[in-house]
């Protein structure tokens, strides 16, 4: 796990050139801090990152809240090393690495939330645009969804250090301050049953709907049909294929998501827990239960539409089969 030092601007200050020093609770008598850069110049590029995130202005919201360092931190080395010992921060040292692991954590989370969507909706977030064909789509979601992985790492790390040299409730304070920023104001409320911060304790805190109130997806249809065969013996036949598959696959989804809101953090692997969410077990049960509510609402949609196409299918197929009967 990288710490504050690695993730940070403590990586300026003065190095030991031999074995430190016991540590000196005068913190004056220590040489200051050596910035060579200024916040800006110090936080990461984003030139390269997965999704654009120059839509969030940082200099129209409100400061970020400023935390006391823990003690034991200085004294493990946390924030760096001098030739004096362990490293105790100033006032402004604090509050350009508050800046810097705000700056960084606002910047993945834009990118994040903006690949969240892509796989929701299928829109590509680069160029707002829908993919051509199905197949597209799902080369597209593969690579949204490793993108998205590595994404969620980060911010998970970076709030890791942040709690290792102030500890976990100035963590929580300043992971709550930074999603209310990206939603756009303090106080957004409420979220959409199929985003995790519906269900987690700093947003809606709401309770899951029950399977029987969610609605189905309007539009999931949408990629069924265009893949249908032409054909309409074969493309009967297909719809009674798919509705069997959609069928299974909701009662399965359906089983899933009862589990978790039944059994809680207890339902979910040591990966989703301990990884994924970086040992966050609330944001954690928060994701999958609004991962697999995405899964029933799609799920319910294709099944509806289903049910509708083989109706339609099977009311034109006496017709169709006149038609051959004719032709023969």
């Amino acid at each position: 796990m990288p710490n504050m030092q690695q993730l940070s601007l403590w990586g300026d200050a003065v190095k030991p050139e031999s074995s430190p020093q016991p540590a000196n609770d005068d913190a004056a008598s220590r040489p200051p801090i050596a910035f060579e850069q200024t916040p800006d110049d110090a936080v990461a590029s984003h030139d390269n990152a997965a999704v654009p995130a120059a839509d969030f202005d940082e200099e129209s919201h409100e400061a970020p809240p400023i935390f006391e360092p823990l003690r034991t931190a200085i004294e493990a080395g946390v924030f760096g090393l001098d030739l004096n010992g362990p490293i105790a921060p100033d006032d402004h040292a604090v509050a350009a690495l508050t800046q810097e692991h705000v700056h960084e954590l606002i910047c993945t989370l834009v990118e994040t939330e903006a690949l969240q969507e892509a796989i929701r909706t299928g829109v590509d977030p680069r160029t707002g645009r829908m993919m051509k064909s199905a197949e597209a789509t799902e080369r597209a979601t593969e690579r949204w969804r490793r993108e998205l992985d590595q994404l969620q790492s980060n911010y998970a790390n970076m709030l890791a250090a942040f709690e290792e040299g102030f500890g976990p409730d100035a963590m929580r304070e300043l992971d709550t301050w930074v999603r209310r920023q990206v939603a756009g104001t303090p106080r957004r409320l409420p979220y959409d049953p199929g985003h995790p911060w519906h269900y987690y304790w700093a947003g809606d805190n709401a309770p899951p709907l029950t399977f029987a109130e969610i609605a189905p997806a309007e539009d999931a249809g949408r990629w069924l049909e265009r893949d249908l065969p032409k054909n309409p013996a074969k493309r009967l036949a297909r719809v009674r294929e798919l509705l069997t598959t959609e069928t299974e696959r909701l009662a399965e989804d359906r089983r899933r998501y009862e589990e978790i809101i039944d059994k809680g953090v207890e339902a979910l692997s040591r990966f989703d827990r301990e990884i994924a969410y970086g040992g966050n077990d609330e944001l954690a049960r928060a994701s999958s239960i609004a991962l697999k509510y995405n899964h029933i609402r799609m799920g319910l949609g294709r099944v509806q539409w289903l049910r509708q196409a083989l109706d339609r299918e099977q009311r034109w197929e006496p017709i169709h089969a006149t038609r051959r009967t004719e032709n023969d």
